[in-house]
């Protein structure tokens, strides 16, 4: 994992709670924040603000550009239903910062009839939400930042821009049986691990959270250095190099070093841990068998607050996705509502990547 963030897709950081249990994690949170832009902060997260490492801005405008240009230039080949707007339909309007878009792209919103004002472009809430999931996506893979969020939306958007698309138009739950056939096939695998948040947190000062980000740093670095390599190993794209003992031992590491991790929150007096991460990575479909991974479920890792399991299959090629893998750093979400084994009850039940299946699939067939 990376040491550093991006946290999108608000530009306030309106959730303290959710914020301080990001920089119990990563040194350093950006937020993509237009120039002359005074973003609307919680006063309880102002000593993390005052130091300078939590909230830091990037200015979208150096970005804009690139993005809007490879935004308009992909949007017709991929098949999100999501990203296909209709102008017949009433739309919701939102508004966008000029900064956060280029020259090229406020010209097509202006000659659509598109309200501009103040630095501010009115533009329908479908097409503004995904061109900032697109923006989000490649500041954060030109910046080597993994991308947080707690909202499902925003993470199965910059998910599939980060892969390009490339989700089958009939997407299958790659943890069902496949046969040979498909043992060379791709798709998106998710690694689950549970307990990395203080109950208590929103009780926690964040001058509390500095004292821990200062004194407990090796502690840290170790617990992301781990998931990382874990990550890595689970994400070797040929088949013959998955070995199952080596990701064992990452496990066994990774369990250890959580434990030291939370055994070294005394200094902020954690009462217990909730709360869940969700990691993608793209491996070959037999990688679900080796595992033997059921249908819309996960495997256990050593632990019950660690497991894998299957997400959706993905089209990119072998080599593609070798690149994907080296430009791309994992999606890191945690949601502090729910419990893990108890994720998808309003769903009827699965568990967290039967729920991210789902997001995906709404996603891509609207």
């Amino acid at each position: 994992m990376e040491q550093n963030a991006l946290f999108y897709p608000h530009i306030g950081l309106h959730n303290p709670s959710w914020i301080k249990a990001m920089a119990l994690f990563y040194d350093t949170i950006y937020r993509i924040v237009p120039d002359n832009v005074i973003p609307d902060d919680s006063p309880e997260l102002q000593p993390l603000l005052e130091e300078g490492s939590i909230g830091r801005m990037i200015d979208p405008a150096k970005y804009s550009k690139q993005a809007s240009e490879e935004f308009l230039a992909k949007i017709d080949d991929w098949r999100a239903a999501a990203l296909c707007f209709s102008d017949e339909e009433e739309q919701e309007l939102s508004r966008l910062h000029t900064d956060k878009t280029d020259e090229r792209v406020r010209e097509l919103f202006r000659e659509a009839g598109y309200k501009e004002e103040n630095n501010w472009m009115y533009v329908p809430t479908a097409l503004a939400s995904n061109f900032m999931l697109y923006m989000a996506n490649l500041i954060g893979t030109q910046n080597k930042l993994s991308l947080i969020t707690s909202d499902w939306g925003a993470w199965t958007g910059t998910s599939y821009f980060g892969l390009n698309g490339q989700i089958d138009e009939f997407i299958i739950n790659i943890g069902q049986e496949c046969d040979d056939d498909f043992a060379e096939a791709f798709g998106l695998f998710g690694l689950v691990l549970s307990e990395l948040v203080p109950i208590n947190i929103a009780e926690i000062p964040a001058n509390d959270i500095l004292k821990f980000r200062d004194k407990r740093r090796d502690e840290i670095n170790n617990f992301r250095k781990c998931m990382h390599d874990l990550r890595e190993e689970l994400s070797k794209l040929e088949s013959h190099e998955v070995k199952i003992g080596t990701i064992q031992d990452k496990v066994k590491e990774l369990i250890r070093v959580q434990d030291q991790y939370k055994s070294s929150a005394d200094i902020i007096k954690a009462k217990g841990w909730f709360g869940v991460s969700l990691m993608g990575f793209p491996a070959p479909m037999i990688f679900g068998q080796l595992f033997s991974i059921p249908h819309a479920s996960t495997v256990a890792l050593g632990a019950a607050g660690l497991s894998i399991g299957g997400l959706f299959n993905i089209q990119n090629t072998k080599e593609e996705l070798r690149k994907l893998n080296q430009q791309n750093t994992a999606s890191f979400l945690v949601e502090l509502r729910k419990s893990f084994k108890g994720y998808t009850h309003a769903r009827g039940g699965g568990d967290i990547n039967f729920h991210a299946f789902n997001c995906m699939e709404e996603y891509v067939n609207d």
